[in-house]
């Protein structure tokens, strides 16, 4: 990529930086009850992070609402391969797939081929269950003595191949920047969002990771607005509490109601949705149970007059 196309998507996330910035201190700006239109879903992870813990989550989801839910694309191909069907299992609950989460190994370029073929395996099956976005995120690496300034040229270039498959496949690709990953703080979300192509890749921010890998998250939310087709919605208190620092919404320190508000100019764009997320750790019991964190957040967002399925 050139330097004129790095400055020109720099000039054009200013400036619509700057054009979110006005409309959230305009007058103008009602954010009136019948405004608030964005679905809202929910990642599984909650419930545990293996093939094992999907009925569950499907379960309880369905019982509180929530529009349609993401699930990683290992656990689509093993349900699709040895557990009677991906299909059969979301349609028996009724919540269904708009997003898969999935990993790839971004600074080794002899894994780049076969990462590849592994994604666009996960992309027909997500296709093919009527999801729509990929929700992509690097490999998780030894965060310890790693610089991304190093690693510059690997980034851009495997991130743009595994975003051209996506896309390939007729999905959409978004960035989900996450702890103990290559793209983990602040400058390394500038820097890659700056420099991949992004008529492939586009964003899909988890607000919980952002706040935890110190970043300013309603800056970075509102500069990449014109990028953003998914969101992971979560929060962010700290400490050991069973949920890896995070919390269910409204009980951290992540801006909810303002990024929402800010999300509702991006709604009638977005290919994806918000969806809530709650990091589970096996290793400490957490006070809530899987259902009551997944209800305490759910009422929260009601409160916020966001509607849920009956």
């Amino acid at each position: 990529m050139n330097d004129k196309s790095v400055l020109a998507r720099r000039d054009f996330l200013r400036m619509a930086g700057m054009a979110g910035a006005a409309s959230l201190i305009a007058p103008s700006f009602a954010f009136s009850e019948a405004s608030k239109k964005l679905n809202i879903g929910a990642t599984f992870i909650l419930w545990g992070y293996g093939a094992d813990n999907l009925e569950t989550s499907l379960v309880d989801m369905a019982k509180l609402g929530y529009h349609s839910f993401e699930t990683f694309g290992q656990v689509i191909e093993e349900w699709e391969k040895n557990r009677g069907g991906f299909n059969e299992v979301v349609q028996k609950h009724g919540v269904p797939i708009i997003s898969a989460f999935c990993m790839t190994d971004v600074l080794d370029p002899s894994k780049t081929k076969e990462e590849v073929a592994k994604l666009v395996r996960w992309c027909k099956l997500l296709k093919k269950s009527g999801g729509k976005v990929i929700e992509y995120c690097p490999s998780g690496i030894k965060r310890e003595g790693y610089n991304y300034k190093d690693h510059k040229k690997n980034l851009v270039e495997s991130m743009n191949e595994y975003a051209k498959a996506v896309v390939g496949e007729g999905l959409v690709c978004a960035l989900h920047p996450h702890t103990g990953t290559p793209i983990e703080t602040e400058e390394e979300v500038y820097f890659i969002m700056e420099n991949v192509d992004t008529t492939y890749m586009k964003f899909g921010p988890d607000v919980g990771q952002l706040e935890k890998g110190g970043a300013d998250t309603v800056k970075i939310v509102k500069d990449f607005m014109p990028l953003i087709e998914h969101v992971h919605l979560k929060d962010y208190e700290g400490g050991d509490n069973g949920y890896l620092g995070y919390a269910p919404l409204g009980e951290g320190k992540v801006k909810i109601k303002k990024i929402m508000k800010m999300l509702e100019k991006r709604r009638a764009d977005m290919t994806g949705m918000v969806m809530f997320e709650l990091d589970s750790d096996r290793k400490v019991k957490p006070v809530l149970s899987d259902f009551d964190a997944a209800k305490l957040s759910r009422d929260y967002l009601i409160k916020l007059g966001y509607d849920f399925k009956a």
